[in-house]
């Protein structure tokens, strides 16, 4: 909350308001005064009174918060749009989907380093309890130091078997946890998409059906559209890797019903470079590159460069994993 004060005295700056201009009987000058500099807590409800006074939404309050004090997430393909929330899990998360991106050859060339790195973060997290998101991110964070200590890939022996039984037993927790909320927020969906890399494909496929019906308590919340279609864009990542043709068609059907609602031309693009990627892995390599290069063009019309790289990237990718599938899996996050 010290963030809210400093972040409070601003806005009143940037309106050119006095503290005795903004103080009345609910909020003394003095009062703000130590909110401002951190020295004092506030309640909701004073907080509200207080915004009001200088002509200030709390959503909008909230947001720059968030903005200021969480890193944000910048997924695969929703650069263009980053996703801010204030809470305290966003910006451990954030780390959590950087730290994913350590490869086979980064483990090997500084191996002690990012072990010692990978334990004291666990120990943290775990010292924090075993109710919240700290209990879960710590599962992922040994998740994924189980695959980098293995040196998993798809087309190894039965030995990547055993390690995948044992990912999946690791996950166990975020799977139970899932699928007992029965109003899923920004937070189960953000689990959902960082963790569904490592829980079995049936189960991912039977929590999409839960995550799209059990977020209707908040579809109304401006970022739920935004963080759903991560997932979703996500999750047809994972399918496409196994080869599940029709729960990958089933995860482009539920993403056209939401740009229905919000009509992103973001989305639009996105959408268009998936088809033809699905069209690319079910043709096996007859169609479906043009969809992916018209995408691309449209993304650098636009200036979506951070799209437009990422879609030239991912293109040798996708022409890879249809030759070999089981060498060249592609996880979007």
């Amino acid at each position: 909350m010290q963030d809210w004060g400093k972040l409070f005295r601003k806005l009143r700056k940037d309106r050119h308001l006095t503290l005795q201009e903004v103080a009345d009987n609910f909020n003394s000058v003095s009062f703000i005064s130590k909110f401002e500099k951190g020295d004092s807590q506030i309640s909701f409800n004073r907080l509200i009174h207080l915004l009001g006074k200088i002509n200030f939404s709390v959503e909008e309050f909230l947001y720059i918060n968030g903005r200021q004090a969480n890193k944000a997430i910048d997924s695969t393909f929703m650069s263009y749009r980053p996703i801010y929330l204030t809470a305290g899990f966003m910006s451990p998360l954030v780390a959590f989907m950087n730290d994913l991106n350590i490869s086979d050859s980064d483990y090997q060339h500084d191996r002690d380093r990012i072990n010692q790195y990978f334990t004291k973060t666990i120990a943290h997290l775990d010292s924090q309890g075993s109710s919240d998101w700290h209990h879960y991110l710590a599962i992922l964070y040994r998740v994924q130091r189980l695959i980098l200590q293995a040196g998993a890939h798809p087309n190894e022996s039965p030995k990547t078997k055993d390690l995948f039984k044992e990912i999946h037993t690791a996950t166990r927790p975020i799977v139970s946890y899932l699928y007992n909320i029965e109003n899923w927020s920004a937070f189960e969906i953000l689990l959902f998409s960082v963790s569904h890399f490592a829980i079995p494909t049936e189960t991912v496929h039977q929590l999409e059906q839960i995550a799209i019906k059990r977020t209707t308590i908040s579809k109304t919340f401006p970022m739920m559209p935004q963080i759903q279609f991560s997932l979703l864009f996500g999750l047809f990542s994972t399918y496409i890797n196994f080869r599940h043709m029709d729960w990958a068609k089933e995860t482009l059907d539920q993403i056209e019903a939401l740009f229905k609602q919000s009509e992103d031309a973001g989305v639009a693009i996105m959408l268009r470079f998936y088809h033809g990627w699905y069209d690319y892995i079910h043709s096996k390599g007859q169609s479906g590159i043009d969809k992916m290069q018209d995408s691309l063009s449209i993304a650098h019309i636009l200036k979506l460069t951070k799209t437009a790289e990422r879609m030239a990237n991912m293109i040798p990718l996708i022409k890879k994993n249809q030759q070999e599938p089981a060498k060249a899996m592609i996880f979007v996050l």
